[in-house]
C-alpha cells in the first residue's frame, strides 16, 4: 500500500512538473494571439477616413498605425492613442466601430498594431510592446506635433498594462483604462490555481505596481459582467490610483461596453476631456 502510495505521489508530481512546463513553453501564445497578419479596411458605413501610416521604434521595428481625425466642427483637439487588446489586428472586429464612435465625440485618433499584430513588424514581448508604445507617442508629438498636453493615452484589456506603463514615462493629459487588471500573473493564476503561475510567468504587466506613479487624471471603465478580466481587478487599480481619478461600472462585459452602454462609457470619456485644461 506504501509503494502504491508513493507511486501515485510520483506521478502526479510528474505530471505537475510537466503541466508547469508546458505552460511556460506556451507563454507567449496564451498572452499575444495577433490572429491574421492582414489589415482589413474599415467597413465603408463607418467613413473613419483613416490614414494608415508606418514608423519605427527605438529598436528598429517598423508598426503600422491608422490615423483618424475627428469630425472638423466637433474637434476638441485631444488625441487618443489606442493600445488595443491581445488578439487581432487595429481592423479586427469591432476595432472599427469604437474608433468611429470616439470619433463622434470629438477626439483623433491614433491606433497602433503593436511588433507581430497585423502588418506591424517583429515578436510580441512586454518589453517590446512598452517600446512600440512609446514609439507610437513619440510619432504623434515630433511627426505630428500634437502637444503632450492634448495626448489622452487609451488601452483596453491587455493595453490597459501597456498604456499605465507609458503613462509613468511621458507626459500626457489623461489616462483612461478599460478592463484593468492588476497583473497577468495575477490573471494566469487564476486560471491555474493549481500551478505556481507567479513564479513561473515572464510576460507581467504589473500595472497594479505602477498606477501609483501615474499623475494624470485616470478614468477606469470595467463591465462587472466581464468573464476575462473581473471587475475586482479594475476595482483594484482604481484603488492603487493617485491624484484624480474616477471607477465607471459599464454594461457589456469584455468588449461590448462602448455599444451596449455607449451613453454612460464616451459620457465619461468626453467628461474627462471636458475637464481637461
Amino acid at each position: 500500500m506504501r509503494q502504491l502510495a508513493i507511486a501515485v505521489l510520483v506521478f502526479l508530481a510528474v505530471v505537475w512538473v510537466g503541466a508547469a512546463v508546458v505552460l511556460k513553453a506556451s507563454e507567449r501564445s496564451l498572452v499575444y494571439i495577433p490572429g491574421a497578419r492582414e489589415v482589413p479596411d474599415p467597413p465603408s458605413m463607418f467613413a473613419l477616413r483613416h490614414l494608415p501610416v508606418d514608423f519605427l521604434t527605438a529598436d528598429s521595428v517598423r508598426l503600422h498605425a491608422w490615423i483618424v481625425p475627428a469630425a472638423r466642427a466637433d474637434s476638441t483637439g485631444y488625441w487618443l492613442l489606442i493600445a488595443h487588446g491581445n488578439y487581432g489586428s487595429i481592423g479586427f472586429g469591432e476595432r472599427p466601430e469604437f474608433y468611429a464612435a470616439a470619433r463622434d465625440i470629438g477626439l483623433n485618433l491614433f491606433a497602433f498594431d503593436y511588433r507581430g499584430f497585423g502588418r506591424s513588424g517583429g515578436r510580441p514581448g512586454e518589453q517590446g510592446l512598452y517600446h512600440d508604445a512609446e514609439a507610437a507617442y513619440r510619432y504623434l508629438v515630433d511627426s505630428l506635433e500634437v502637444p503632450p498636453e492634448r495626448i489622452v493615452l487609451f488601452g483596453h484589456s491587455l493595453g490597459t498594462g501597456v498604456a499605465t506603463e507609458l503613462a509613468t514615462r511621458v507626459p500626457s493629459a489623461a489616462l483612461v483604462l478599460e478592463a484593468a487588471y492588476t497583473s497577468l500573473p495575477d490573471i494566469g493564476q487564476a486560471a491555474y490555481p493549481w500551478l505556481p503561475v507567479k513564479l513561473l510567468a515572464g510576460e507581467r504587466f504589473e500595472t497594479i505596481a505602477k498606477i501609483g506613479r501615474v499623475t494624470v487624471p485616470t478614468l477606469v471603465l470595467h463591465s462587472p459582467e466581464d468573464d476575462i478580466i473581473p471587475y475586482e481587478h479594475g476595482r483594484r487599480v482604481y484603488e492603487a490610483a493617485r491624484g484624480e481619478k474616477r471607477l465607471v461600472a459599464v454594461r457589456g462585459g469584455h468588449a461590448g461596453a462602448f455599444r451596449e452602454d455607449r451613453e454612460k462609457y464616451f459620457g465619461a470619456i468626453r467628461a474627462l476631456v471636458e475637464r481637461l485644461p
